[in-house]
């Protein structure tokens, strides 16, 4: 961030009694394609063992990372399937009650610590977002503007220490965690007495990311390296050793004497890094390929969205894809994260597209996480909540991104999501579709209108489990009259007992349901009559009725008018409760 830039949790009562409870289940949503872990990466001590320098995923991004605890370290031991650990508001391991699984759960601010998973078992962890994050020793975590490595089988959080309420640099910290859970301090790695033009007053260093050379057997950062007024505008490089030791300066400058301010570092599988970052006062991003040492500028590859100015960069690879999120240049304001995506790094990319809310769920990018597991692998977006002038106030968010097709990124927010760390598939767990049927085997029937043309409404968004995408009917070329409907497979036969509507969660009136008819068919031929009847107002928030319970497979949702009267309707999510038959 450039401070000058233009820079529920229900049971399924509660589910049926209450609307607006959380984000939908998901799971397994980790893009297939991360590659096993190459041979030679060094351990913590410097050692060689068969780890990989970024998390053994072929993506090759600049190391993979974690989740940190909200508490103190857990100690092992729980029973397969037991919810273990203190109650609170800490991020850390819940036992999901499958067989076998036991996460660390720990309480808010340092309590008394949970249990870890017992041995063999698959590790799970809880993200809760919106909360301060701690160490192991109970201390606030320190590490903003972050870049992740795993390196063997041990993740490295390293950032910007922002403790003294001030842009200004005070130190690069790391943090170690082997659970993706407890995150322990290990020192800071770069300070003001690792050179003297560090010590320098006006010096600010923002964004350190680091990745691993398996020729020089060195770990490289790069970070943006700036002094007063944001003038500087330069890239510094540094390397050590070992992953959490005391880094060296090599250099600081103007790749391809262009100004260098917001950067992300990728190590691609075949073992090719490139830099990129914010350039020509912030107006454009300069994408630049490495030297084989990763110490210096080989090229400049490309001049990305010139004129755009975009900021906070992270890169990541899935599904034969590349993939750059990045923010607008609003200084430590937020706003709309976006996306845009590549086959190759030499490009061309895609033009941008919106990722998230509008002001990406208060945060901004800092990087993406791939936590590679045997099933899967999940992409962790990880943004900091930035609270300015209270720098120190400033928190972590982390968020599971979904790919949607090959080329479509989606990011809903959760208050708090599991991850299993050890398969790689993650949920929204008991907190958003606890008594609702999973969406995993529902299909489309029909719909009487779509809008493909203007822009992604597929009816198929109505139960994709994304809030952010939707349901729009046709309004491109034609225009036809309510009322508009849906009619939905659900794979399989249920007695149904209530339903959840939620509208497009924009900032867009368009479309809202006014009145609405819900029905339920074993054959989707006979319908009968209406289950539910009413009326939905303007509020974004879910909303969950009831009825008396009828046996079938197929659902029919009609939405007789809109909210203001338009043409056309619009629907988030299409949830329904019930038990199978």
């Amino acid at each position: 961030m450039n401070k000058i830039a233009v820079s529920s949790l229900c049971s399924l009562g509660l589910a049926l009694l209450l609307a607006g409870c959380g984000q939908a289940t998901d799971s397994s949503h980790g893009s297939a394609g991360a590659g096993p872990a190459s041979a030679g990466a060094p351990s913590a001590g410097g050692s060689s063992s068969g780890g990989s320098s970024n998390g053994g995923s072929s993506n090759g991004s600049a190391g993979t990372g974690s989740p940190t605890s909200a508490g103190t370290s857990a100690s092992a031991g729980a029973s397969a399937g037991a919810p273990s650990g203190a109650a609170g508001a800490g991020r850390g391991g819940s036992g999901n009650g499958s067989a076998g699984a036991a996460g660390a759960t720990v309480g808010a601010g340092g309590s008394a610590p949970g249990t870890a998973g017992s041995s063999g078992a698959d590790v799970i962890v809880t993200i809760k977002n919106g909360d301060f994050w701690q160490d192991t020793a109970g201390n606030r975590i320190e590490a903003h503007g972050a870049g992740l490595i795993k390196v063997a089988d041990t993740w490295y959080w390293i950032g910007e220490d922002k403790s003294g309420n001030s842009g200004g640099f005070k130190a690069v910290n790391c943090y170690a965690s082997k659970d993706l859970s407890h995150w322990e301090f290990r020192r800071a790695i770069i300070t003001k007495q690792t050179s003297s033009e560090l010590a320098a007053s006006d010096r600010i260093i923002e964004r350190p990311k680091v990745i691993y050379n398996d020729t020089t057997k060195k770990f490289v950062m790069w970070l943006h390296w700036e002094g007063a007024n944001y003038a500087t505008a330069e890239a510094g490089v540094f390397s050590s050793d070992t992953v959490d030791g005391n880094y060296t300066q090599v250099r600081h400058f103007r790749p391809n004497d262009r100004m260098s301010r917001d950067d992300t570092l990728f190590k691609d599988d075949d073992g090719k890094a490139y830099f990129l970052s914010s350039s020509n006062e912030n107006q454009d991003s300069s994408l630049y390929d490495l030297s084989d040492d990763y110490t210096n500028m080989k090229s400049q590859i490309s001049t990305l969205w010139p004129g755009a100015y975009r900021e906070a960069p992270a890169i990541m690879k899935a599904k034969g894809h590349y993939f750059i999120v990045n923010s607008t240049a609003t200084g430590w304001d937020p706003n709309q994260q976006k996306f845009s995506t590549a086959t190759s790094m030499q490009g061309p990319w895609s033009a941008l597209a919106n990722l998230g809310d509008a002001t990406g769920f208060d945060t901004q990018t800092a990087f993406i996480i791939p936590v590679q597991g045997t099933k899967t692998t999940t992409y962790i977006y990880a943004g900091d909540r930035w609270q300015d002038p209270d720098l120190k106030g400033s928190k972590y968010i982390w968020l599971p991104l979904k790919i949607s097709g090959d080329t479509k990124l989606v990011l809903d927010f959760y208050d708090s999501w599991q991850l299993n760390v050890t398969t790689g598939e993650w949920s929204a767990g008991g907190s958003s579709n606890s008594g609702f049927i999973p969406h995993a085997g529902w299909s489309l029937v029909s719909t009487d209108s779509q809008e493909t043309a203007a822009e992604d409404g597929h009816a198929t968004n109505a139960f994709d489990d994304s809030p952010s995408t939707f349901w729009h009917t046709q309004y491109q070329d034609a225009k036809p009259e309510p009322p508009h409907e849906i009619v939905i497979d659900l794979g399989a036969s249920y007695s149904l007992t209530g339903m959840r509507y939620t509208p497009r969660q924009d900032d867009n009136q368009n479309g809202m349901v006014k009145d609405y008819e819900f029905y339920v068919s074993s054959d989707k031929a006979n319908w009968g009559s209406a289950v539910k009847t009413g009326s939905f107002g303007t509020a974004k928030s879910p909303t969950t009725v009831t009825f008396t319970a009828k046996p079938g497979r197929f659902i029919r949702f009609v939405a007789l008018n809109e909210a203001n009267g338009k043409a056309f309707n619009a629907v988030a999510e299409l949830d329904v409760a019930g038990t199978p038959l």
